[in-house]
């Protein structure tokens, strides 16, 4: 039996690496680990199928001279390689004699990524509105005038310092109360940050308002303001939440969900001037009705009293009138009883020795002295007889 023409392994596999030396194609993986050493990523990648199952694994590469594809990515998506993550990725098959096939990844497509994003977003507002808690902000209202302000964001922050700055150099001389509570405004651990720094404002229960400031930054470090978690806390926030995390183009779940949203911060501090300036001019305009009703009622009041002081004058006037004018008569009465004018007519008063009045002829006895008054005189008397008339006598 002839022997079959054979070659050598080696042989085989140059051939392998030959043939497939020249594939490259975009393909979507998912990373089921990803670790990184000399600079040099070493990716294993795997498809699921839709049961869960692993229908296709392939260890992947990105050398040290590619790795800017990894920042690039990032700065994009905000998202940095890990285990779990879909991409899709340009990679070159290359076969290794010893170490089998494996895909050189030449580049990262961020757009995949990015719609991965939006389809989470997609699902947040969905899952939100479900529960009820897009609009619960809106339902808090603002008080009459914020007495404490809590600001959540990082203190070196470029947006905290427009707030800040914004509100101490305001032209009408306001003075604002707002307190710092620190946290990270970027990056995959924002929102739990800010989530920790909410739950120290509502701890506190001191402030008024909160306020969320970012103001602007790359594409990707916005991406936590969509988290699910963070849009449901502030939601469910006790106070009013105004956000300004972004820039002029942006709107985030976490602007939806806040009470009220603004483009920058420094919009938010004109906001709180507007509203300081507002409430000095309702309560300008409340003192003023105030005076003008007191004014009016003061007038009133003086009208009324000069009203009832003519009228209780008049009346007093004509109860004077009346009274002289029974004063008089009675003067009058009082002196056509005067017994001086009754003597000035030719009237006598006679009196006993004792000066009591004699007012009949019975009053007195035979030898009585008496006294006869005149108007200009006194006859001192005495009685030598008394003759009473009839009727007296019958009475007698």
């Amino acid at each position: 039996m002839a022997i079959a023409e054979y070659i050598e392994l080696s042989a085989l596999q140059a051939q392998i690496g030959e043939r497939i030396g020249t594939l490259e194609q975009w393909v979507r993986v998912e990373i089921e680990s990803c670790r990184v050493s000399g600079g040099h990523y070493y990716l294993n990648l795997i498809e699921k199928s839709r049961s869960g199952e692993i229908s296709a694994k392939a260890s992947g590469r990105i050398w040290r001279q590619r790795a800017a594809i990894v920042a690039e990515f990032a700065r994009a998506t905000g998202k940095t390689l890990e285990a779990g993550m879909s991409v899709v990725v340009l990679a070159s098959v290359e076969y290794h004699p010893v170490y089998g096939l494996s895909l050189v990844i030449e580049d990262i497509d961020p757009a995949f990524t990015l719609g991965l994003r939006e389809q989470e977003r997609l699902r947040t507002i969905e899952r939100l509105t479900g529960e009820g808690m897009m609009e619960m902000q809106k339902g808090l209202g603002l008080p009459f005038l914020p007495s404490k302000i809590a600001v959540i964001s990082s203190g070196d922050a470029a947006g905290f310092g427009d707030f800040k700055k914004h509100l101490d150099t305001n032209p009408y001389g306001y003075k604002f109360d707002f307190t710092i509570f620190q946290a990270l405004m970027q990056g995959e651990k924002s929102p739990s940050s800010i989530i920790s720094a909410i739950d120290s404002v509502e701890e506190e229960g001191s402030f008024d308002v909160a306020v969320i400031l970012r103001g602007g930054g790359a594409d990707s470090d916005l991406f936590g303001y969509d988290d699910y978690m963070l849009c449901r806390r502030v939601a469910v926030c006790g106070i009013p939440v105004l956000s300004a995390v972004g820039h002029q183009r942006d709107y985030h779940v976490l602007d939806m969900v806040s009470y009220e949203s603004f483009k920058t911060p420094t919009a938010v501090a004109d906001f709180f001037i507007q509203w300081f300036l507002d409430v000095e001019a309702e309560v300008t305009d409340v003192a003023a009705k105030i005076f003008d009703a007191a004014r009016d009622r003061l007038d009133d009041a003086d009208r009324m009293v000069r009203e009832r002081a003519s009228s209780i004058a008049f009346a007093i006037l004509s109860v004077l009138g009346r009274l002289d004018a029974g004063v008089s008569a009675l003067d009058a009465s009082i002196r056509s009883c005067d017994p001086r004018n009754l003597l000035s007519q030719g009237y006598v008063l006679a009196m006993d020795g004792n000066g009591r009045i004699l007012k009949n002829a019975s009053s007195g006895s035979v030898g009585d002295n008496v006294s006869v008054r005149f108007s200009d005189g006194v006859w001192d008397c005495g009685i030598k007889s008394i003759n009473l008339y009839k009727n007296q006598q019958d009475d007698k």
